[in-house]
């Protein structure tokens, strides 16, 4: 017997409204397949997303990272990503993603493909990149973000070994290192989407005294801290509101495809009807009726993916914040359509 997904009420999406199923795994003996160790994991990671407790993410979080350590299998990596994504782990969540389509191949449906797919493409946009290293290794690294509200989000990386490459979220952050017998500074930022910026934490033994200035307490790094820095946000917003403008046109144009396919359809089967003798026609009607569905997913799909453009390209431009007096003719975005191709021309 395979192992499937199947969906279940629990369902997550911690950036819009749409909710997305969990899994759940049915029985399989094929050596491919995950241990029953990571069988375990993984059902009582679904189990947390089923109770109502204010930290269900975190434990299912825990739960399907140790079914993957355990199988590498890429069915695992769905749910894995959208409990990251809920707790604004957007790097892990994105390669999540990544990896549950490469890994399914041809298993995964259209539908199923291109969410994923817009689910990745929605976070690379709205998130932020930020490169970190401590001195020395080996230390962990935490952040926090608070929202409007008051309340933080934290999240924990490590232990360090080089290099720490993070997805953030909007917003003001603090970020630290903590390892046992040294202290670090607190580096605090306001993040802006689609912004780079990178740090590094020297940390000190705790027993001695140093006294950290207020410049270097507050330490902001221009590209994260300044839309205008960073012109590829403002640019990014329009570029997918153009693409969004361009998938709602093309959305359109299979719809009416549909529609015609379904006029000529009917014409078909009203020959056929009123005959009785004319197979050709009978044919036909099926043939028109079996285009009209098919145009009717492609419609659908493609007003999907415009919509997430759509929202990423708004939440760019909010977030960009106002924009600086420039040449009118500095930034030009014009998206095109036609039967067979879609895009977006201008410069910036």
């Amino acid at each position: 017997m395979k192992l499937a997904l199947k969906p279940c009420r629990t369902a997550l999406r911690s950036c819009a409204t749409a909710l997305l199923g969990c899994a759940l795994w049915a029985a399989s003996a094929r050596a491919t397949d995950p241990s029953a160790e990571a069988r375990r994991h993984f059902d009582k990671g679904v189990w947390h997303l089923t109770t109502s407790d204010a930290d269900r993410f975190q434990k299912a979080y825990v739960e399907f990272k140790a079914a993957y350590a355990d199988s590498s299998y890429w069915k695992i990596l769905g749910n894995l990503g959208m409990v990251a994504e809920a707790l604004e782990r957007d790097g892990e969540a994105i390669e999540a993603y990544r990896g549950y389509v490469a890994g399914a191949g041809k298993e995964l449906s259209a539908a199923e493909r291109a969410r994923f797919t817009a689910d990745q493409a929605r976070l690379e946009l709205s998130s932020a990149l930020v490169v970190l290293q401590t001195e020395p290794d080996g230390a962990w690294i935490i952040d926090e973000r608070v929202r409007d509200d008051g309340s933080p989000i934290v999240n924990r990386y490590g232990p360090s070994a080089g290099t720490v490459e993070l997805r953030l979220r909007p917003g003001r952050h603090r970020i630290h290192a903590e390892l046992s017998g040294y202290t670090s500074e607190t580096w605090e930022l306001e993040v802006r989407p689609g912004a780079q910026g990178s740090h590094a934490f020297e940390l000190r033994r705790a027993d001695v005294p140093c006294e950290t200035p207020a410049s270097q307490q507050q330490e902001f790094d221009d590209r994260l801290v300044s839309s205008e820095a960073n012109p590829a946000v403002r640019v990014s917003g329009y570029a997918a509101l153009g693409l969004g403008g361009v998938g709602v046109g093309l959305g359109t144009w299979f719809l009416m495809r549909a529609f015609d396919e379904r006029r000529e359809g009917r014409t078909a089967y009203d020959r056929c009807v009123g005959s009785g003798q004319d197979q050709a026609a009978c044919a036909l009607s099926d043939e028109k009726t079996r285009a009209e569905r098919s145009e009717r997913n492609r419609s659908l799909l493609t007003y999907g993916a415009a919509g997430a453009l759509l929202v990423t390209g708004t939440l760019l431009l909010l977030h960009a914040g106002p924009e600086s007096a420039e040449p009118a003719d500095e930034l030009g975005l014009l998206p095109w359509i036609t039967p067979e191709q879609l895009g977006v021309t201008g410069r910036f």
